[in-house]
């Protein structure tokens, strides 16, 4: 691995870290995870609504969504769907931390570093990347909560004077210190997994983190975070562009007159209807991206007949795709967590002079600690032996 150069310059590394089968795979766990959840708790919400599991399938199929239902939607459901999509957040955030982790110990020049490895990381120190804007959200929760209390108070003559007028410079600079919050909060939900990840910080350390870059190097932030998201998408159009010529590729070959000819025809077009055709919901968005248009993109796929060999494999198939396609969304994400593992990186040795590649990280230093006690344990080994010798010779 090259030296940084602690700039602008080293964004630009973001795309080829990205391209790593490791990095990629850890987000497609994380990416599987939140949407099963996500799936679950979006289906229940709808069940709890009074829509049968039929009526759920036949409009929404693997991809549901309360914002494009037409019908009235009771608040609880509004809470379940949210808790599915807080907790697909927060699966983000393990990934992303682990994906730094990766990133950080590349950067110091730890190739082997594996994906369980990542993991165990992440079950040690997740808590910090996702108290970190918790703590940051309590703490816009106490100044709100203060201002209500203090606005009941000053509603009473005289009590006015006492609770509005005399602190009203106060009130407004604590209304300016909420707002500052407010964006450090929307920098923490970004930086934190990175923080944690890098500098190995707990959750105040995270909190003091998130304040002090935003603080000491606010263009730098928004310019390199501008930087990691146009370079995100540019690759990953790329990357997604690929993938759809290497299928049909696939499909040129397999679909040859004298090899599976129409068979691969029935058993693709069904298998990929889930992903990009009339039972998706993504198909608009990938035509207009990707100016890709099928008959199955635009509703006009017939009935197929499928035996029960055709129907096993276009299932394997779909889940397959599944994988293939989700690897072009992991891609992005993984960019965006290389991305702030770099950005952190930079800002902490901008504003902090503190370079964390050379520091020593807590793998280091506990591979230190057991060369010492077996270096302690051979010397007293050695003075023992040296002891028993010269009472033997006494």
């Amino acid at each position: 691995m090259k030296p940084l150069y602690f700039d602008i310059r080293d964004i630009f590394r973001t795309p080829r870290l990205a391209l790593s089968g490791k990095k990629i795979w850890v987000h497609l766990i994380g990416l599987a995870l939140g949407w099963s959840v996500y799936f679950v708790l979006s289906y229940l919400a709808l069940i709890v609504n009074g829509q049968s599991v039929a009526e759920i399938w036949s409009a929404h199929h693997l991809f549901p969504c309360l914002w494009n239902v037409n019908l009235p939607i009771v608040w609880y459901s509004w809470v379940i769907y949210s808790v599915g999509i807080l907790l697909w957040v927060i699966i983000f955030m393990l990934a992303s931390l682990a994906v730094s982790r990766i990133t950080y110990k590349q950067l110091k020049g730890d190739e082997f570093f594996s994906s369980g490895d990542s993991f165990k990381y992440v079950k040690k120190h997740g808590t910090a990347a996702i108290m970190g804007p918790v703590s940051i959200l309590l703490i816009i929760a106490f100044f709100l909560l203060m201002a209500i209390i203090a606005a009941w108070i000053a509603k009473w003559p005289v009590l006015d004077i006492i609770f509005l007028g005399l602190p009203y410079l106060l009130y407004f600079a604590g209304a300016v210190f909420v707002v500052y919050t407010a964006v450090v909060f929307v920098v923490s939900l970004t930086l934190s997994p990175a923080i944690v990840g890098t500098a190995e910080e707990d959750t105040m350390e995270t909190v003091f983190q998130s304040y002090s870059t935003l603080w000491a190097q606010p263009w730098r932030l928004v310019i390199y975070e501008a930087v990691v998201g146009i370079m995100g998408l540019v690759t990953t159009y790329i990357y997604g562009y690929i993938i759809i010529i290497s299928y049909r590729f696939f499909n040129f070959v397999f679909g040859q007159s004298w090899l599976m000819d129409g068979k691969l025809s029935r058993i693709t077009e069904q298998a990929s209807s889930y992903i990009y055709g009339a039972n998706s919901p993504l198909t608009p968005f990938i035509s207009k991206i990707y100016c890709i248009y099928t008959p199955a993109s635009v509703g006009m796929m017939k009935p197929l007949y499928l035996t029960t060999t055709d129907t096993i494999t276009t299932i394997l198939i779909t889940i397959a795709l599944f994988i293939i396609g989700g690897s072009v969304i992991a891609y992005l994400l993984t960019n965006f967590s290389v991305g702030q593992s770099l950005l952190y990186v930079i800002l902490r040795k901008k504003k902090d002079d503190e370079n964390l590649i050379e520091r020593k990280d807590e793998d280091e230093l506990e591979e230190e600690d057991e060369s010492e006690e077996i270096s302690d344990e051979s010397e007293s080994d050695k003075t023992n032996n040296e002891d028993k010798d010269s009472k033997t010779n006494g």
